[in-house]
């Protein structure tokens, strides 16, 4: 979600560091609204006649109009404020967290205290993660989603996610009032008026905002939320205890849960395809159809990122994020079929569709890939 909910867990700014990040999100949108849109001009009028001139013919695929934005001074000056923009990001964020860091914790502990608690949370330290997300900090995000936890309390991962997340969607242009999970649950009101899961499951739920906001429009259901890291759950599980939201959170890997067979109406994962690998990617399209009750639906949204239709320069431009901001599956998930990997799970063809999920807020949408199991 963008707008973010006021709650206790939530790490609160002096005015200077609020001022200090007003800053960094003035140069976000600067570079989303002023110097990106100008990429196709400088390829189109410098990139690809340089690149015309010394080889004899225009780029022929992605890594060629790579090479040839790169002769671009405009481009390479967009990238660098680029980069420099997600750096100061984190550094403003993180004076606030760090700052924050006792007084989260104390927090947490006595909201998720378990006689209170409304939610629950299971911890698997037999988890092995994949090495990738303990070497790569995606996003840049300092210490990244598995930080070291020492002493079993740490909440790092989710505090920072959420402040983080919400200043750099903010910077890409999107409104307060945007939010993943409240777009796919309008769009499901559409497609299933008065529909009302008994049992819903968020794969990848990171801090926990979608999941709260799931126990918020469905109250009578019974929510679940998995995720890969301590961090991260434990912040996610008391955040959602602030805001009294009954949310059951377990770390466990999407593609590999422990739930029984046909234990949900509906599985939704936010922005969880371009973080994973493809083998993940296929496990979970596989997990979804075995999870899931006859009737249910599974609801994978993310971002519009795929290579479709898109010309080389295009394919090159939204390679940024591979190279510069820590994205290791940015181009899997940009040249992947996430349709036929559901197909290929088992689910019937004519079950599975692609959606283009409108924003609740403001213009432009959300992609997502939804799947029916059968009666």
């Amino acid at each position: 979600m963008v707008y973010t909910a006021q709650h206790e867990m939530l790490a609160r700014q002096t005015p200077d560091e609020t001022a200090q990040q007003r800053f960094v999100l003035a140069l976000k949108r600067h570079v989303m609204i002023s110097m990106r849109p100008g990429v196709g001009l400088a390829y189109a009028k410098q990139a690809e006649p340089a690149y015309l001139a010394e080889h004899g013919r225009p780029p022929a695929d992605r890594a060629e109009a790579e090479e040839a934005l790169d002769s671009s001074s405009h481009y390479r000056f967009t990238k660098a404020i680029n980069r420099i923009s997600q750096e100061m990001m984190w550094q403003a964020v993180g004076e606030t967290v760090y700052r924050e860091k006792d007084r989260l914790e104390t927090a947490a502990g006595r909201l998720t205290d378990v006689a209170a608690a409304k939610g629950s949370l299971s911890l698997d330290p037999s988890l092995q993660p994949e090495q990738i997300y303990n070497d790569c900090f995606i996003h840049l995000q300092p210490e990244g989603y598995l930080p070291a936890d020492p002493k079993g309390t740490s909440i790092i991962a989710g505090a920072f996610y959420e402040s983080g997340g919400r200043l750099y969607s903010m910077g890409r242009g999107m409104g307060q009032e945007d939010s993943k999970a409240g777009a796919v649950i309008k769009w499901l009101e559409e497609v299933r008026p008065g529909w009302r899961p008994k049992r819903i499951l968020d794969m990848g739920c990171s801090a926990g905002s979608a999941s709260t906001a799931y126990a918020e429009h469905f109250p009578d259901a019974e929510i679940h939320a998995c995720d890969l890291g301590s961090s991260m759950l434990r912040y996610a599980h008391a955040r959602a205890e602030s805001m009294g939201a009954p949310v059951h959170f377990h770390q466990a890997d999407a593609a590999r849960t422990k739930f029984p067979d046909g234990h949900f109406d509906l599985i939704v994962s936010h922005n969880l395809l371009h973080e994973i690998s493809g083998d993940t990617r296929r496990g979970v399209a596989a997990e979804s159809l075995r999870l899931l009750a006859p009737g249910g639906i599974c609801v994978h949204q993310d971002v519009d990122l795929l290579f479709r239709g898109k010309a080389a320069w295009e394919e090159a431009e939204r390679a940024y994020d591979l190279h510069f901001n820590n994205e290791p599956f940015w181009l899997e998930y940009a040249t992947s079929d996430l349709t036929s990997e559901l197909t290929a799970a088992g689910f019937p063809q004519q079950a599975v569709n692609e959606a283009k999920v409108k924003k609740v807020a403001g213009p432009g949408h959300w992609y997502a890939f939804t799947a029916v199991k059968p009666e």
